[in-house]
């Protein structure tokens, strides 16, 4: 077993293909499949098992996975403990962050990290809460940033801010001229809303079902700014946080209207995992993270968990 072996083989993972795994390291696919066989027949274990849209891993493959991470995780710390000879930060750590918030501030965390850290590498990847806690788990992420997550022995969650959705809508609709709105009204708004995979639409059809009432769904969309296009042109309202309105272009004919009774809190964690000591590098990082959140929620007050 040697190190370009374990590379191959976590690539093939989590791509779920030879062919693309093999592009991603620019060889031959022939060669790739190869090397992972060769795992395979030291191990006497299959790591894959084919499917109809390509490889998935294994029981013994996703053993095998999560001490591959591991393994380089420990490289990684090693690297760190030898840089610390030249007084120097090195290395590559991976955040992980939900699409609004990434395009609400993962600029300004880049730009801090390069700034204080010139030596490291930063890999950012954005997905929904329920996949980077996932990643998190499985030592695929070094940090993550989750919004109401339900948590998970093996993770430590510090809790940065807790932030109230509210209705988004055009200025000219009457929703507007209300200082807030309940629950209940719901059932007659026209409602624009991420698919029931993401965590904010989680929230709210969980307690419109508690008031056992139904919701008036009329377009379901991810992408928050279409999201905010598709309101700002009349086609119905939508439930997100307040601060998208700052996200991409100006939405000037748009509002955001407080909810009531019950309220709908997002509370943002960070999580790092704490099988391992942290490095100098993710302590670094974590540090940055609160600091760029100090700027958007200036009222935060973090609790680790």
């Amino acid at each position: 077993m040697d190190l370009k072996q374990l590379k191959y083989f976590i690539k093939v993972a989590e791509l779920g293909s030879y062919t693309k795994a093999a592009e991603q390291f620019n060889v031959a696919q022939p060669l790739l499949s190869r090397q992972v066989r060769q795992l395979e027949v030291e191990l006497k274990q299959n790591l894959f098992v084919r499917n109809g849209r390509g490889v998935c891993t294994t029981e013994a493959g996703n053993i095998l996975l999560k001490h591959s991470y591991a393994i380089f995780a420990q490289l990684d710390n090693l690297q760190e403990d030898l840089n610390l000879t030249q007084g120097k930060i090195s290395g590559t750590i991976t955040l992980g962050i939900p699409p609004t918030l990434s395009k609400l501030f993962a600029k300004n965390i880049i730009r801090r990290f390069y700034s204080q850290l010139p030596e490291a590498n930063l890999v950012v990847v954005e997905a929904f809460t329920a996949n980077l806690q996932e990643r998190i788990t499985n030592n695929r992420l070094n940090v993550a940033l989750l919004h109401n997550p339900p948590f998970q022995s093996g993770i430590d969650y510090d809790l940065l801010t807790q932030v109230q959705l509210e209705l988004i809508t055009r200025k000219d609709n009457p929703l507007a001229q209300k200082s807030q709105i309940e629950l209940d009204d719901f059932q007659q708004i026209p409602l624009i809303l991420p698919t029931q995979g993401n965590t904010f639409r989680q929230l709210f059809d969980n307690e419109m079902t508690k008031l056992h009432r139904k919701s008036n769904v009329v377009l379901e969309v991810d992408s928050k700014e279409l999201v905010l296009d598709l309101v700002e042109e009349g086609l119905g309202n939508s439930i997100l946080l307040p601060m998208v309105l700052a996200l991409g272009q100006a939405h000037p004919q748009l509002t955001a209207v407080k909810i009531a009774q019950p309220q709908l809190p997002c509370h943002l964690y960070m999580a790092t995992a704490n099988k391992t000591k942290p490095s100098r590098l993710q302590t670094a990082l974590v540090k940055i993270i609160k600091d760029v959140c100090l700027c958007y929620f200036p009222n935060s007050n973090s609790k680790n968990i």
